[in-house]
């Protein structure tokens, strides 16, 4: 069981998927997260790309966030994502069974805040997600990119975006990311 740390929502359980098929982002660095971001996340939109469990989008409106799109690919994954968010009551997360590159290629939405927290290893994924929300202009002018990988020299920022602060969790490392203009 995972819960979530802090705002409306703080001590709730949630399900987590089998460990086989995905990876949740930890308690503490899920706090951390949210506590960089503070109060910016108040009132703003986020996408939660690869969101698993629903943790991070449920972290989100927990601490004030309007809305959240999560997207996770996997089916039964997808239904214990949907279930967790259904069991609290939460009209704020738009959830879809979809694949990230998909829905990045097909979106025309902007995002204050965008997670990847994509399965480790696939950096060729990851760095294909930061190219489209790029282009396709899907973070907002003063957004982030909250983006979580086990390997930080896999990772390519496209011109127009820059890594503003990177930390380390183990051996997580947490890069955010804003637009360079």
């Amino acid at each position: 069981m995972l819960r979530i740390i802090s705002g409306k929502y703080r001590n709730r359980k949630i399900q987590e998927p089998d460990l086989k098929i995905t990876r949740p982002t930890t308690d503490k660095v899920r706090e951390a997260i949210f506590s960089s971001l503070q109060f910016k996340i108040i009132g703003k939109k986020c996408l939660d790309l690869f969101a698993g469990s629903g943790a991070l989008s449920i972290e989100a409106i927990s601490r004030g966030a309007k809305a959240t799109t999560a997207i996770e690919k996997n089916k039964e994954v997808y239904k214990i994502m949907f279930n967790n968010i259904n069991s609290i009551k939460i009209e704020e997360i738009n959830t879809l069974n979809t694949d990230a590159l998909n829905f990045l290629k097909l979106n025309s939405k902007v995002f204050d805040f965008i997670f990847i927290d994509a399965p480790y290893h696939e950096y060729s994924l990851v760095n294909e997600c930061l190219s489209l929300i790029n282009v396709n202009d899907t973070l907002h002018s003063e957004g982030e990119i909250i983006l979580e990988t086990n390997s930080i020299k896999e990772i390519v920022i496209p011109s127009g975006l820059k890594v503003y602060k990177s930390k380390r969790y183990g051996r997580i490392d947490v890069l955010y990311i804003i637009k360079d203009e």
